[in-house]
């Protein structure tokens, strides 16, 4: 949900902070005010064509900073991708006069295309032509298969495995026909199985001999440094050794312990400090026996570990890197030596896979056929009730010969919005307010299963008036009660509904024009609906008249609610 807008130096737009609230939000205004100038600047913080034009005359850049809270779980996919887990969404956007934009999302850096998943994602703009995902005919499938719900989701997911498990075939297969030079590569490959196997390279072997030369590199130091210690402990060559020492001392405590009871305790720790030291002095004495200098073994060992180096530079950066390349290695000439016969069982797998491909790609046409009747009957309906009874909609379903991400169909809205007319694709539609009517029409069938957040309408209000108007609002109250839905309209029977109502407006100030915008109160609210239905002269009458249609807005807004 759209949270708060900050925008600074944008068209007509100086500094300007704009917060908005749950349900349905109302802006309205004189015509040239900047209603529209708002929903640029959403557009254009979330990726939109950017144009110096929208730079406020005189400055140098435009900064644009919305707000959002995280309503929709498939966005919550892609912020991770960011590590971004916070519970609240800023984005900014900031283009210099040299066309230079800096991008961020949560304080980090984004390019262009990252931040439209993020939109899409995010909210819909219905107005002249910035209806992307109606007029998208990939999308139009997605609608069918949101509206059929439970009965075809399970045939989706069983047919993307299989999908994937048949991209890997195909894969695999395209790899063992690729391979022209197959006897070259099969040399070469061989080759290199060779050499690996002839250093007959082990596991922590590298580290062993390393360990094994530093020893041998420094035994002539290590083993001076054991015999003083072993001659210190226990060698009575250079006077008495610790040991010995050590012995003399517990004889001796051991004579007057009896007639002095505390040092009994003293005595059996120089005692048991003994025992150790006796044990430690003939590990030492051991061990010093083993270490000898051994110049050939040294040089063998050096030869070795530059071997291995060898080997690492070719083939990987350890002897596990190694012997795995070499594992795959013989996988690889096996699947060439083998490759006919591997294709074939290939074949055979591929072809299974895609008998049962296609069987689900019938059931799936069939479910689809079957609601999309259903579908277009409640669409109808929906543009029935907001003044569109003399459209025709049909939703076309052709099998095509290829698979595609949810099976062989290929799935388009067709409408025709006059007598007479033939069906047409919604993008043919050149009125951007009937266009943004299908869609309300189509946001209401959907309701309950459309998990972008915020909906946008501009232009909604064109061509329509009185009772038409009244339905087409109390429609998009009825899916603002799911979503969050900003509405630029002049028709107070729309307003009258609004749960938020913005008033923008232009002043002049030292020779300059400015948009401002403000939140109105009810008193406010009734009295600018006053004046979308008279004008400017408002009478005590119209007010009266307009506090009335407010009155009786919001008993039709707890009966929508209550439907629902």
């Amino acid at each position: 949900m759209l949270l708060q807008l900050n925008i600074k130096n944008f068209a007509l737009i100086r500094e300007l902070c704009v917060e908005f609230g749950k349900g349905f939000n109302i802006l309205s205004g004189e015509t040239g005010a900047g209603k529209s100038i708002l929903i640029d600047t959403i557009d254009y913080v979330l990726g939109g064509k950017f144009s110096k034009e929208l730079i406020r005359y005189g400055e140098n850049k435009t900064f644009v900073e919305a707000v959002f809270s995280i309503d929709n779980p498939e966005l919550v996919n892609i912020l991770n991708e960011l590590d971004i887990e916070d519970e609240i969404l800023i984005i900014s956007r900031e283009t210099t006069l040299l066309g230079k934009s800096i991008i961020k999302v949560n304080g980090k850096s984004v390019v262009l295309s990252y931040l439209k998943k993020i939109r899409e994602k995010l909210l819909d703009i219905h107005g002249q032509h910035q209806n992307q995902n109606l007029l998208n005919k990939a999308f139009h499938i997605i609608y069918l298969d949101d509206y059929i719900g439970e009965e075809i989701l399970s045939y989706l997911n069983t047919y993307e495995d299989l999908r994937k498990e048949q991209n890997l075939i195909v894969e695999k297969i395209n790899e063992l026909n690729g391979n022209t030079d197959r006897e070259k590569l099969l040399d070469y490959i061989k080759f290199q199985i060779d050499d690996i196997e002839k250093a007959n390279l082990k596991v922590n072997e590298e580290e062993d001999l390393k360990d094994e030369f530093n020893l041998l590199s420094n035994a002539e130091k290590i083993s001076l440094a054991l015999s003083k210690s072993y001659s210190i402990l226990d060698s009575p060559s250079e006077g008495v050794s610790v040991i010995e020492g050590l012995s003399k001392v517990v004889n001796e405590l051991s004579l007057v312990e009896k007639h002095f009871e505390k040092i009994k305790d003293k005595r059996e720790r120089i005692e048991d400090s003994l025992y150790i030291l006796e044990d430690i002095s003939r590990e030492i004495r051991d061990i010093s026996s083993e270490i000898y200098f051994d110049e050939f073994e040294l040089e063998k060992i050096n030869s070795r570990i530059y071997e291995i180096s060898l080997y690492k530079k070719k083939y990987g950066e350890s002897i596990d890197d190694i012997l795995n390349y070499l594992k795959n290695l013989k996988v690889q000439y096996d699947e060439l030596v083998n490759s006919e016969e591997i294709i074939n069982e290939l074949n055979s797998k591929k072809i299974k896979i895609e008998e049962e491909m296609k069987n689900i790609c019938e059931v799936m046409h069939n479910i689809r056929k079957s609601y999309a009747i259903s579908l277009e009957k409640e669409i109808k309906e929906e543009l029935n009730y907001i003044g569109m009874e003399k459209s025709e909609i049909k939703i076309e379903i052709e099998k095509s010969n290829n698979f595609n991400s949810r099976g062989l169909d290929d799935v388009i809205f067709l409408i025709s919005t006059n007598p007479g007319e033939p069906l047409k694709v919604l993008e043919k539609v050149v009125s951007g307010g009937e266009l943004s009517r299908i869609m309300l029409a189509m946001k209401c069938v959907f309701v309950d299963k459309d998990q972008i957040p915020t909906l946008i309408f501009d232009e909604i209000d064109t061509g329509i008036s009185g009772t038409i108007a009244k339905r087409v609002g109390e429609k998009m109250y009825e899916v603002s009660a799911k979503h969050q839905v900003l509405c630029i309209t002049h028709l107070p029977q729309i307003a009258a509904l609004s749960d938020c109502h913005y008033f923008v407006s232009k002043k002049v100030e030292d020779g300059k024009t400015f948009t401002e915008i403000r939140t109105l109160d009810k008193y406010e609210k009734i009295k600018e609906i006053a004046k979308m239905t008279s004008g400017d002269e408002v009478s005590d009458v119209t007010l009266e008249n307009a506090s009335e249609m407010v009155a009786f807005a919001e008993i039709k807004k707890k009966e929508i609610l209550k439907d629902l």
